[in-house]
């Protein structure tokens, strides 16, 4: 951003932690004091109550946490076999294929497969993109690096990896899914 809407977004982020910080100012005072001075009194409470939530905010609900799930049988999904990317995408190597890895900037063509944990089929494409570009999902796009053409995994997705609160056609929001993704070709 930049020029006029540039600045106005920099001033409202501002503005916004001058008023976190007084406010958290504030809070600490009225708890040092006993809450009874400076107006503090039920106030204490809801900064309290405000301060928690922001540290401690509430778990997800079970249906999106991949290993809370049941997985329909021929979805072939076992979590305590699966390796974990920093980033969150759970995975397992059916095939390693074969020549160089796969880097972001390379194109490349790849084949996917998608399920919702109960075997409902979401998904089924081939696609030409370049690794690291946002083409795809997120949890495919980070789960392409490392691959060599031929090769093949399971992925388990977890909502913010896939299709997040909005869901998208057949998919409902907030939903885990499992793709097969296999690693076609690297495009020159």
């Amino acid at each position: 951003m930049h020029g006029i809407e540039g600045a106005r977004q920099t001033d409202a982020y501002y503005a916004k932690a001058s008023r976190i910080r007084f406010g958290m100012l504030r809070w600490l005072v009225c708890l040092s004091l006993g809450g009874g001075v400076l107006g503090c009194g039920s106030d204490t409470r809801r900064a309290t109550e405000s301060i928690r939530s922001t540290f401690n905010p509430p778990p997800p609900p079970p249906d999106t946490i991949p290993e809370a799930l049941d997985y329909a049988a021929d979805l072939q999904v076992d979590i305590s076999e699966m390796a974990k990317l920093p980033i969150g995408v759970l995975y397992a190597d059916l095939a390693a294929g074969a020549g160089a890895e796969v880097v972001a900037g390379d194109s490349v063509e790849i084949g996917v497969q998608g399920w919702l944990p109960n075997g409902t089929r979401i998904d089924s494409t081939v696609a030409a993109l370049r690794v690291g570009a946002g083409d795809v999902i997120p949890g495919i796009d980070a789960a392409l690096p490392g691959m060599k053409p031929g090769g093949r995994r399971k992925l388990v997705l977890t909502p913010g990896l896939a299709f997040g609160a909005e869901g998208r056609d057949n998919i409902p929001a907030n939903a885990v899914v499992v793709y097969d993704l296999e690693l076609r070709a690297r495009i020159p």
